[in-house]
C-alpha cells in the first residue's frame, strides 16, 4: 500500500487545466459628484460598442466632495445621497460595481467594515476582500494618507490615521498568511490566488502618486510645481515590498490624485492610477487574464473623453486615448508626418557602428605601429588584446590581428 501511495504521488495528473478566463474591467475615479461625466462615458461606452460587455466597474474612491472634517447628521445625509448618485450610475455600466470610499466620502462609509451602500451588484471594499473571479479575488483600503510638500503636510490624511492605516494593511497582510484578519475582513484568498488591490490612497514611491503639475486637479494643464507633492502611502508600499504581494498581487488601482494618471509600478507589481472623471476627465479599462492558472494583466487602455473639467463645457462622447499593450492599431498613420525623420534616424543608427567600427581600426591600425597589439571584433565593438594574443575570445568571433609586420 505504502509503495502504492508513493506512485500514485509521483504520477502526472489527469485533470484538465482550469479554463481560460478574461475580466474586463472599467476603471472609473474620483467622480466628485459628477454624473454629467458618467452619461458622457455612457455615451462613449455605446459608441464603441462596450456597454453591456464588461464584467465590472471598479472605482478607488471620491464619489463625491464630502469636507475632511466631522459632519452632522443633515450633511452627511446629504453627501451620502451625492454619493448614491453617482454610485447608480457607474452601477448602470456593467453587472457590478466594487469601490473603495476615498477622503472625500461619508463617514459611514468607513463604517463596519464594507458597510455603507453595499448591495447584490455594489459592493464597499473598504477593509475586505472580495471574490471577483475563480483564483481572483480584490482587497480594497479607503481613506487617504498626508500629502507633503518639501516635507510640509498640504493635504490631510482623513478619516484614517495613519496609526489605522498602517494597522488595516497588516490585517491584510496576515490574512494572506493565513494568520487571520481580527477586526477586518480579509480572509478569503488562499496562498495560490491572484490578488488586485484596490486602495484610493496609491503607493508612496510609485509616479502615480506625485504630483508634478501646477494645477494638481488638470493633468493638461501646462506648468510644473516648483516641488512635487508626494501623496502616496508609505503603509501600502511596505506591505508592496512584501514577497508574499510581490508574488501574488497582479496589480494596484487607486485614485486620489488627481494629476498623476498613468502606469508605474513597484518592482513586479503594476500600479494604475486612471485619473479623476471630473478633473481630466480620465479614465481606464483594464483587461486581466488567467491562463492556465495565474492571473496577469492582459492589456491596460487610458482614455480622456472631450473636455478638460466641467466648466469647460459638456462631454461628447469621444474620446483621446492612451494604449498599452497592445499598441494602437493606427500609430503607424498617426506618426505618418515623422516618418521621413524616422527613416533618416534609422539609416544615422544602422551606419553609425559600422563608422566607428572602422574609426576604431584605423585607431588601431595606428597605434599597432608604436606597441604591437591584436584586436578581436565582437559585433560591432573592437576589443584589444595588449599581449598580441589571437586567440578568439568567444566562440564564432573571427580575430583581427593589427601589428606593424602585417600592416
Amino acid at each position: 500500500p505504502q509503495l502504492r501511495q508513493r506512485v500514485a504521488a509521483r504520477a502526472p495528473s489527469t485533470a484538465q487545466p482550469p479554463a481560460t478566463y478574461m475580466l474586463r474591467l472599467l476603471l472609473a475615479s474620483d467622480v466628485h459628484d459628477d454624473t454629467s461625466a458618467i452619461e458622457a462615458l455612457r455615451a462613449w461606452l455605446s459608441s464603441h460598442d462596450l456597454l453591456g460587455k464588461l464584467d465590472a466597474v471598479l472605482c478607488p474612491g471620491d464619489l463625491t466632495t464630502a469636507p475632511a472634517a466631522s459632519l452632522d447628521a443633515q450633511e452627511e445625509a446629504r453627501y451620502e445621497a451625492a454619493a448614491q448618485r453617482v454610485l447608480d450610475g457607474l452601477g448602470s455600466l456593467a453587472p457590478r460595481l466594487v469601490f473603495s470610499p476615498g477622503n472625500h466620502d461619508p463617514p459611514r462609509f468607513f463604517s463596519g467594515f464594507g458597510g455603507g451602500n453595499s448591495s447584490a451588484s455594489t459592493s464597499n471594499a473598504h477593509a475586505r476582500s472580495l471574490s471577483l473571479a475563480p483564483g481572483l479575488w480584490l482587497a480594497g483600503w479607503g481613506g487617504s494618507a498626508t500629502a507633503t510638500e518639501e516635507g510640509v503636510p498640504v493635504w490631510p490624511g482623513w478619516p484614517l490615521s495613519e496609526d489605522e492605516n498602517a494597522a488595516g494593511y497588516a490585517q491584510l497582510q496576515r490574512a494572506l498568511r493565513g494568520g487571520g484578519s481580527a477586526g477586518a475582513s480579509f480572509d478569503g484568498p488562499g496562498p495560490g490566488d491572484s490578488l488586485l488591490l484596490l486602495p484610493h490612497c496609491g503607493p508612496a514611491g510609485a509616479g502615480t502618486t506625485v504630483v508634478t503639475a501646477a494645477d494638481p486637479n488638470n493633468p493638461s494643464s501646462p506648468g510644473m510645481r516648483r516641488a512635487p507633492i508626494l501623496s502616496g502611502s508609505h503603509h501600502l508600499s511596505a506591505l508592496l515590498d512584501s514577497r508574499l504581494l510581490q508574488r501574488q498581487c497582479v496589480a494596484v488601482v487607486h485614485g486620489h490624485t488627481h494629476a498623476g494618471v498613468g502606469l508605474s509600478s513597484l518592482g513586479r507589481v503594476p500600479v494604475i492610477n486612471p485619473g479623476s472623471l471630473r478633473f481630466g476627465r480620465r479614465f481606464g479599462l483594464l483587461t486581466l487574464r488567467r491562463e492556465p492558472d495565474q492571473w496577469q494583466l492582459e492589456s491596460l487602455h487610458f482614455h480622456a473623453l472631450d473636455g478638460v473639467s466641467p466648466s469647460h463645457g459638456s462631454s461628447a462622447p469621444t474620446a483621446a486615448s492612451l494604449a498599452l499593450s497592445p499598441p494602437v492599431a493606427d500609430a503607424a498613420a498617426a506618426c505618418g508626418e515623422w516618418r521621413p525623420w524616422l527613416l533618416a534616424g534609422g539609416a544615422l543608427c544602422l551606419a553609425a557602428p559600422l563608422a566607428l567600427s572602422r574609426l576604431a581600426s584605423l585607431l588601431a591600425w595606428l597605434s599597432a605601429g608604436a606597441t604591437g597589439y591584436s584586436g578581436v571584433r565582437a559585433g560591432n565593438h573592437v576589443f584589444y588584446d595588449p599581449g598580441g594574443s589571437e586567440t578568439e575570445r568567444r566562440s564564432g568571433e573571427r580575430p583581427l590581428v593589427y601589428s606593424p609586420s602585417r600592416a
